[in-house]
């Protein structure tokens, strides 16, 4: 009989813990939905050059996810040359469609992005930063804002 209780509550504490680990995967996907990631980076202020680029991924809760991008940048004429006053200027834009997922993978969660094309790509979430709603890495600022995504 004792064999019996230790399996049984073995069996109980594993579906309990997988039981937990799904409500938070759950929760956290919750979170995401009907979602959006804006991410802007511009390039240094101490530079003739300059770039900027603003993208938006709204994340609908269908499991699809709309991007859009829009970036530009200015580039000053070399010294030694006639054009040294002169700039070259640019900008583009893109927009596209795919699909979206959170995973669970050895206790860190990731963003599975499946573009238009049917290409995947894998994204760690820091949960504390998404939470917070703001934060910089590099000269890149992310904003995520639950609830803002505009999902047709």
């Amino acid at each position: 009989m004792k064999v019996n209780r230790t399996l049984f509550f073995a069996v109980v504490s594993f579906v309990f813990c997988k039981a937990e680990a799904q409500n938070d995967l759950e929760r956290l996907t919750n979170y995401i939905n009907g979602g959006q990631l804006v991410m802007y980076s511009e390039s240094s202020y101490l530079s003739d050059d300059s770039a900027s680029a603003i993208t938006y991924i709204d994340f609908c809760p269908n499991g699809r996810y709309s991007y859009s991008y829009d970036g530009s940048y200015t580039v000053k004429g070399t010294q030694n040359s006639s054009n040294e006053n002169n700039r070259a200027s640019g900008a583009g834009v893109s927009e596209h469609q795919g699909k979206w997922k959170v995973l669970e993978y050895q206790n860190s969660y990731y963003l599975e992005i499946t573009d238009y094309t049917g290409q995947q790509s894998y994204y760690p979430i820091n949960v504390q930063n998404m939470l917070g709603g703001k934060w910089n890495i590099g000269n890149v600022t992310y904003i995520f804002a639950p609830g803002n995504g505009k999902c047709f």
